[in-house]
Formats: C-alpha cells, sequence, structure tokens
C-alpha cells in the first residue's frame, strides 16, 4: 500500500479562504504549547503577541505604521506571484528605494517646499524598478531563475547602504555614528492623525491595496497576468506575452518596494541608519500568501502580521520572550498556509498493488525466457 497526492477536480471557495484563518490558529496553538515547553507561559505569550496590540489602543498607532510597508511590498509581490513570477528579494528592492530617496534628500537638503516628499517617493520608486531590473533582464534573456537573482541582489543592496552610511553619507554630526544628517521638515512625511505616530504612509497603504483590487479584476492587464500564471500556454494564443508579464510585474513588485523605502525612510527613520532593513520585504511574502494573492486579502494580512511585529515588542517587556520567537511565530504560519494549501487542492489517496500469485509469476518467467 502507498500513498499518493491526487489533485481535486474541484476547490471549494469557503475552504481556500478559511485556511489562511485556521493557519494563524493553529500558529497560535502550536506556539504556545512551543513556548511553554521552553519554559515560558505559552498561554502568556500568545495573548501578548496575537491580542494585547488589539485590545490595547495605544498599539493602535503602531500596528498602523507596521502595517503600511507590509501592505505596499505585499500588494507587489502578490501581482508577481500571480504571474508565477517569484520575486523574493523585495528587502534589497525596499533597501535601494530607501537609498535612492535618501540621496535626493541629501541633495536638496538645503531648499524647502512640497515637491520634496512627492520627489522623493519617484525616486523611491525607480530605485527599486532599478534594482529588480537586473533580475528581470537576466531572466528573460538569458532564463536565470529570479528567485536566486533577487535574493542575491538583497546582500548587496546591504553591503551598500552599509558603505554609504559608513562612508560617503556620513553625517560630521553624528558624534561617529553611521548615519546621515536627519531630514528637514519637507522631507518628512507629515501626521495624519495629530498626537500619534501615525504618518501619510497608512493612507497610502490602504490606496495602494484599492488600485491593486481595481487593476487586478476589471483591467485587460489582469485579466493577462492571471492567465500567465494559470495556463501559459493559453495566454501565448491569447496574444499575452510572457517576456513583457515578467518585466511588468517584477517591475511593479520592485517600485513598490522601493515605495516603502521611501516611506520608511521620510517617515519613522527621518534619516538612512545601518538598522533601516528590517525584513520587511521578507515578511511581505508570507502577507502575499496570507492574503491568497489578493490585494483586500493583503491588505488584512498585513495587518495580522503587524500584530504579530507590535506583539512580539510587548511580548519582549512584560515576559521577557526572546526577539526570535517572532520570527518563530511568522515561519510557522507560512508553513501552515502552505501545507493548508497542499490539502485544499490535492487529497491523500492510499493505492494498493496486488500481489503476484504463483500463476502470474510462472506466465511472468515464461514472458520473459520467451523475450529472451
Amino acid at each position: 500500500m502507498q500513498f499518493r497526492l491526487e489533485k481535486r477536480a474541484e476547490v471549494s471557495r469557503p475552504m481556500l479562504y478559511l485556511t489562511p484563518v485556521a493557519a494563524v490558529i493553529i500558529t497560535m496553538i502550536v506556539g504556545a504549547v512551543i513556548f511553554s515547553l521552553l519554559g515560558f507561559n505559552g498561554a502568556i505569550a500568545v495573548r501578548e503577541i496575537f491580542l494585547t496590540p488589539l485590545t490595547n489602543s495605544l498599539k493602535w498607532q503602531d500596528l498602523a505604521v507596521k502595517s503600511a510597508p507590509l501592505i505596499i511590498i505585499g500588494v507587489g509581490l502578490s501581482i508577481g506571484f500571480r504571474a508565477n513570477v517569484w520575486n523574493i528579494g523585495a528587502e534589497g528592492q525596499y533597501i535601494a528605494g530607501g537609498l535612492a530617496a535618501t540621496g535626493v534628500a541629501l541633495i536638496t537638503h538645503q531648499m524647502s517646499g512640497w515637491w520634496l516628499l512627492p520627489l522623493m517617493g519617484i525616486a523611491g520608486i525607480l530605485g527599486g524598478m532599478a534594482w529588480v531590473a537586473v533580475p528581470a533582464f537576466l531572466r528573460v534573456r538569458l532564463n536565470v531563475n529570479e528567485i536566486l537573482t533577487t535574493l542575491m541582489l538583497t546582500y548587496v543592496a546591504v553591503q551598500l547602504l552599509n558603505f554609504l552610511v559608513f562612508g560617503p553619507w556620513k553625517s560630521p554630526f553624528s558624534f561617529g555614528q553611521p548615519q546621515t544628517v536627519m531630514f528637514n521638515d519637507d522631507q518628512i512625511l507629515p501626521y495624519i492623525i495629530p498626537g500619534t505616530i501615525v504618518q501619510a504612509g497608512a493612507p497610502i497603504a490602504i490606496l495602494v491595496a484599492i488600485f491593486a483590487w481595481i487593476m487586478m479584476g476589471r483591467s485587460i492587464f489582469g485579466f493577462q497576468v492571471k492567465t500567465v500564471g494559470t495556463a501559459p500556454d493559453a495566454a501565448r494564443h491569447g496574444g499575452f506575452s510572457n517576456r513583457q508579464t515578467v518585466w511588468i510585474t517584477l517591475l511593479i513588485g520592485g517600485g513598490l518596494a522601493g515605495l516603502a523605502g521611501m516611506l520608511e525612510v521620510a517617515g519613522p527613520f527621518t534619516r538612512m541608519v545601518p538598522q533601516f532593513p528590517t525584513n520587511y520585504g521578507f515578511t511581505a511574502i508570507i502577507v502575499a500568501f496570507l492574503g491568497r494573492l489578493h490585494p483586500m486579502g493583503v491588505m488584512l494580512a498585513g495587518l495580522v502580521l503587524a500584530i504579530s511585529f507590535v506583539g512580539g515588542e510587548v511580548a519582549q517587556t512584560t515576559i521577557g520572550l526572546p526577539n526570535p520567537a517572532v520570527g518563530l511565530f511568522q515561519a510557522m504560519m507560512l508553513f501552515f498556509i502552505l501545507a493548508g494549501d497542499v490539502l485544499v487542492r490535492y487529497r491523500v489517496r492510499r493505492v494498493y498493488h496486488k500481489k503476484a500469485t504463483g500463476r502470474d509469476s510462472d506466465k511472468k518467467a515464461g514472458a520473459e525466457a520467451g523475450a529472451s
């Protein structure tokens, strides 16, 4: 007897959308068990990570700040994933966008005007696009796997960041600390709610998700992306170019990651520092899958992952939970989502093999003898 996976003839849509919810719940249960075995109070750890950010109104503004870059990057990645274009290096594009925006900020540091932030935003988008253009070119021209190239360029971006903040961009007023000068008032995102830390990045993230939802659901480009991802042969016969789709989806993902980098460097950071890479690009992969590659789902998933970030900080101060605990929860969440997808789309089937009888063995031996 053997077991094998057999693709289901029809996928249940309710189950498809309930799987992310089940993944979050199972992650909470398994996480509680694991941390209990490690000597922590597992139930309290789960409560602090997943419930305290929602019940404590003082943490709501932190959720808005943390979820904005996750939503923006996650939306960009989900468009590419729909077309089976696997951009895994959004973290590098996020850094490149932040560096491009910082370069513009340093050049225009002595200037003022409303146009500075839009100019930095354009620079951030173009920086992310330029960074992902290399993997796009290699994929289209040489058929090089974009998973490897986008991922490896992330480490190049980190080294470039360190070179700049430790070298030519280092502020002479930082008392030896590796950082740029602080941006001027016209180069910092405005606060949309007085007395809070919520800046313009939060509404921009919502607008990006809404625009992507309309584009993917009501435009020819959205239909092209879905067709290339699900039926590439049919897409080719329908006149849709696979190479064009690769270029456009990668540029969209890189551009949105670069925009997120600009919003972060001009928002919470207000300058470029070595701590700028915060794994938003990698976490956004989980956001995209948790949101079922749907812009509205990505927006909700970004909030869920932001809850884990903020709750992880709370758990560190209240019960002394180590910082890698948040990464453990996120990794388990991705694992359970992917495992749930397998169970929803496939079913396990038992296959029995009949044992050969003596007569069957004699027939087989005779056939082999005749053949020789």
